[in-house]
């Protein structure tokens, strides 16, 4: 009777949710930076359109790929920024953050599009040159340290949290978007493999984590789709590529990609927080950079 009821008891915690699980434990070391893909929502068909989008703005050019990336970092530092104004302006402690407007966050208007302003000003000067582009983000990372240096005086009401948290909205998307446009302007079959493998990632991160238990399976399902792409262009030597450095840098992209879904995770108020275009351009955060470095030293 007494294993009877226990198992009954059992059986009720799990039925409840209120039994212990490994998914609701607390995540320790990197694991808590480790991104668990939503199934709500129309997620396939939108990953689909956005595969398709991506794909015809590469190969139309410089100019469509900047247009595209750029909107995409501007709507990243949008959310960056709201997310991060009500944990920036708590002198006490951290609110929940909360998917809102500018007005409802608590940040000013004006900063809000400030922020989008910087944030589309880099990949928009990407699509003139890389000399540009270079200009242009010194002169972003001037002015954000200039509101930092001015938070840190306590000018105009703003302190170095809410400084902080602009530069943080601003260059973290307009970084590797500005590379991506780079690395098409640099040559074109650099940015399909480089657009084809952190698609495949993210469509094989997304089967492979989206039902399992494991926070392994997902990255490990979206490296085998990059490691794909990176087998088929070290045998069609695409140019500037050959075998050998085809198979380093698609090496290199699938470590990218998933160090980028950390990277996203460690600035966000938590791994889960409602920033869906940020996490559209994760997996570009790192392997973006490494690419166009390859792109630059191949030509």
């Amino acid at each position: 009777m007494k294993g009877s009821s226990g198992s009954s008891t059992s059986r009720k915690a799990v039925a409840d949710g209120s039994a212990a699980s490994p998914s609701n434990s607390p995540r320790r070391g990197i694991a808590r930076l480790a991104v668990r893909p939503s199934v709500e929502g129309p997620k396939v068909r939108l990953g689909i359109l956005w595969f398709f989008v991506a794909l015809a703005a590469v190969t139309a050019g410089r100019g469509p790929t900047a247009v595209l990336w750029g909107l995409l970092a501007a709507l990243a530092a949008r959310e960056l920024l709201v997310l991060w104004w009500p944990i920036a302006a708590s002198a006490g402690g951290a609110p929940s953050p909360r998917p809102a407007d500018g007005a409802a966050s608590g940040a000013p208007g004006g900063l809000v599009l400030g922020a989008v302003v910087l944030a589309i000003a880099t990949p928009a000067a990407a699509a003139f040159g890389t000399g540009l582009a270079g200009g242009v983000l010194l002169l972003v990372v001037l002015a954000l340290g200039a509101i930092v240096a001015a938070g840190a005086a306590g000018v105009a009401d703003l302190t170095v949290p809410r400084a902080s948290a602009l530069a943080v909205a601003v260059l973290l998307p307009a970084v590797p978007a500005t590379a991506v446009v780079l690395v098409v302007g640099a040559h074109l079959w650099a940015g399909l493999f480089l657009v084809l493998a952190v698609s495949l990632y993210d469509a094989g991160c997304f089967v492979g984590g989206a039902e399992s238990s494991s926070l392994l399976e997902g990255p490990v399902t979206g490296i085998v789709g990059v490691l794909a792409v990176t087998f088929t262009m070290s045998v069609f030597q695409a140019p500037p590529f050959d075998t050998a450095s085809a198979a380093l840098v698609g090496g290199l992209c699938a470590l990218a990609c998933p160090v980028g879904q950390w990277v996203a995770s460690a600035f966000l108020p938590t791994p889960d927080a409602p920033c869906r275009s940020l996490r559209r351009l994760d997996t570009y955060i790192v392997s973006a950079p490494v690419f166009l470095a390859a792109a630059w030293a191949l030509a």
